[in-house]
């Protein structure tokens, strides 16, 4: 199996949030569990959003179409399945502070509806 190729990417903004991306992909009840943090510009021209997981802190980076990427230090983006991604974000969540079997619940359904897409 070929590696992923590997784009440079920089910071472009961070006033102007775009939900779009991470409301397709986990839906609006998931969605509200997550910070937009900024845009990044990748070499080829792709432009992605970062959202923190408000209790995991754990970002997903995503384009318009929902194609997800991992940040690779210092300067890199590479793209994994949403699945792969999504998993790693929710992974952290059982035993946190403050969440809830219902928001636990409601992630892993995310997930779970990405493998029947």
């Amino acid at each position: 199996m070929a590696r992923a190729r590997v784009l440079r990417g920089t910071a472009t903004q961070a006033d102007e949030p775009e939900w779009r991306p991470l409301l397709d992909a986990v839906g609006e009840e998931v969605c509200g569990d997550f910070m937009w943090m900024f845009e990044v510009e990748l070499s080829n021209g792709t432009r992605l959003h970062a959202y923190k997981h408000a209790d995991t802190r754990r970002y997903v980076h995503l384009d318009h179409t929902c194609a997800a990427f991992v940040f690779e230090s210092p300067d890199r983006y590479r793209r994994l399945p949403l699945r792969e991604v999504l998993a790693a974000a929710f992974t952290p969540l059982p035993g946190l502070a403050g969440v809830t079997d219902e928001q636990i619940s409601a992630s892993w359904a995310a997930v779970g509806r990405l493998a029947r897409d």
